[in-house]
């Protein structure tokens, strides 16, 4: 069982680095590129800023396919990250509004179905007692690439937005090798025993009320985050905000600064992930993505916000391991797959519905109200998280 651990992180430490890249691409860089080089309006921008949390959706029907097929988590992968690059390279050689949107949506809804195959992976090859610190180098290696693919990217895009098309291919070359390096991990073929059929995995939430309890807490918690983070980079790039950073400094404030907290954060994170309680991890997380919305959206100081950045980018560093792993606390080993695919499936549910609500807000109202709205939202998720700490389950997670 060591050994295969051990592969398995070896891999996913290679495989970090490129994530790195495709996770910067897509959060920071498709959405600028198409405010200012395509003058997107607010529902492409809302479609481009959704399209991951689309591709969580759907992450029931292929795991259901996956077992269909009796494929290997690790062949499912290496396929769609390989479909994923050849969207990405489309995405590279088209000059149109309308093609460039559905290319960038399409990449990132076939690359997030990997989500619960890999964990799939994760939950056969690792005992529980180190998920949380395997993760943490592959964490910290992908938001080191991050930073530099970010800043690099920025200072191509300040030079003239017409390099776009060079981090496009940049991103399809790393889905290229992330493909690759999928087929070297380890891993069983997908049995619809364990995986059941969408409709039996939806079920879990009401079949399993705990489950669906902190589902519902979840949920609370990711639309209050979610809504603020494309008016984020809009309320640095729009004039109309007093702001007007250039591409590098929109880069550096929301890649670069949280990313650094980021790493600097991430070991701590994976010992508490380990070692506290879910209820407690969760919220010491919220007050971080609560002090992050209100320095970012009450300030026109670049300081200040380069501050709340960092407040955010500590909260992403336990919020990447926790929400990765935290249905392994709670679900049966056999059963992790399907858990975390109504896990994905939701948060694909609030994060497609997120940009368009945050954009409504901000067309009705002012950024401040999305900041005050996501905060409060934040706010009765922590309540609701608090009234499960005494739970049987919580008391004897893993």
């Amino acid at each position: 069982m060591q050994s295969v651990a051990n592969k398995t992180h070896r891999n996913d430490q290679l495989r970090a680095p490129f994530l790195g890249i495709l996770e910067t691409g897509w959060s920071t860089f498709a959405l600028v590129i198409a405010i200012r080089y395509f003058d997107a309006n607010e529902t492409v921008k809302a479609w481009i800023t959704g399209a991951g949390p689309m591709g969580f959706l759907l992450a029931p029907l292929s795991l259901y396919l996956g077992a269909v097929f009796k494929l290997c988590a690790h062949q499912v992968c290496a396929l769609l990250f390989t479909i994923t690059a050849v969207l990405l390279g489309m995405a590279a050689s088209v000059d149109s509004l309308g093609g460039y949107c559905l290319t960038i949506v399409l990449s990132q809804i076939c690359a997030v179905q990997c989500t619960p195959f890999m964990l799939k992976i994760f939950a056969d090859n690792y005992a529980p007692s180190e998920r949380g610190r395997r993760m943490s180098r592959p964490f910290m290696l992908t938001a080191t690439c991050a930073i530099a693919f970010s800043l690099v990217g920025g200072a191509l895009l300040d030079r003239s937005l017409h390099h776009y098309p060079i981090l496009f291919a940049t991103m399809a070359l790393s889905g290229l090798v992330l493909a690759y390096l999928s087929q070297r991990f380890e891993s069983q073929k997908i049995t619809q025993k364990h995986t059941g059929n969408p409709w039996q995995n939806l079920s879990l939430i009401w079949q399993d009320r705990f489950f669906g309890y902190l589902l519902g807490a979840w949920m609370l918690l990711g639309l209050g985050n979610l809504i603020t983070l494309p008016i984020r980079i809009e309320y640095l790039a729009d004039p109309k905000y007093g702001i007007n950073a250039s591409n590098t400094t929109i880069s550096i404030l929301m890649l670069v600064i949280p990313a650094c907290t980021r790493i600097a954060s991430t070991p701590l994170w994976s010992r508490l992930f380990d070692r506290v309680s879910l209820i407690t991890n969760r919220n010491i997380l919220n007050f971080f993505f609560l002090m992050s919305i209100a320095g970012f959206f009450y300030s026109k100081n670049v300081l200040v916000i380069g501050c709340s950045m960092a407040a955010f980018g500590i909260a992403i560093a336990g919020g990447k391991i926790l929400w990765s792993l935290w249905v392994t606390k709670i679900a049966p080993v056999e059963k992790s797959a399907a858990y975390m695919s109504i896990h994905m499936a939701l948060t694909g549910f609030r994060g497609t519905l997120a940009p368009f609500i945050g954009y409504w807000i901000l067309s009705q109202f002012h950024a401040q109200a999305v900041a005050l709205t996501g905060g409060l939202l934040i706010i009765l998720a922590c309540i609701a998280f608090e009234c499960m700490r005494q739970h049987p389950r919580i008391l004897n997670q893993n």
